[in-house]
């Protein structure tokens, strides 16, 4: 089920909590930024990112990483995946005004663990499979965690 605001165009969009990311998507050689997430899982991030031929770059969210960085991260990626849950405050609505502002596709993910990270991942692959739905440019996508 999809919820969209007719009032603001980049309303979060919440996909089916039953989406997988079973059948990889091609990221096309796009640079893929993941932000927070479990530190212990980013070799697993990457690797799924690889997998579909995709750059991948990371930051923790302002855990260690100093937030400065964050904006040229935002600004070179293609793609962000964001797990929200993770982060601090500040990182997080850096992310979203920065993505709104650039017209990013963000994945903004509950969830830390790698089965929320794939759930992001099956997100973005039903929005740039379905012509009818919201682009996937400057839309933030709400999905819940496991």
């Amino acid at each position: 089920m999809r919820k969209e605001s007719s009032r603001n165009a980049h309303a979060p969009v919440q996909a089916n909590h039953g989406a997988s990311a079973a059948a990889p998507i091609s990221l096309d050689d796009r640079c893929v930024l993941c932000v927070g997430g479990l530190t212990g899982a980013r070799n697993h991030y990457r690797a799924e990112i690889e997998t579909r031929a995709g750059r991948f770059i990371h930051h923790d969210g302002g855990r260690e990483d100093n937030l400065h960085r964050l904006t040229p991260m935002l600004a070179a990626a293609d793609i962000v995946i964001c797990a929200s849950g993770n982060i601090s405050h500040n990182a997080y609505h850096l992310v979203k005004s920065t993505c709104k502002k650039l017209g990013k596709p963000c994945v903004l993910v509950k969830g830390t663990g790698i089965a929320s990270f794939l759930d992001g991942l099956g997100t973005l692959a039903q929005v740039r499979s379905d012509p009818t739905g919201p682009s996937a440019r400057g839309d933030r996508l709400l999905r819940r965690a496991r």
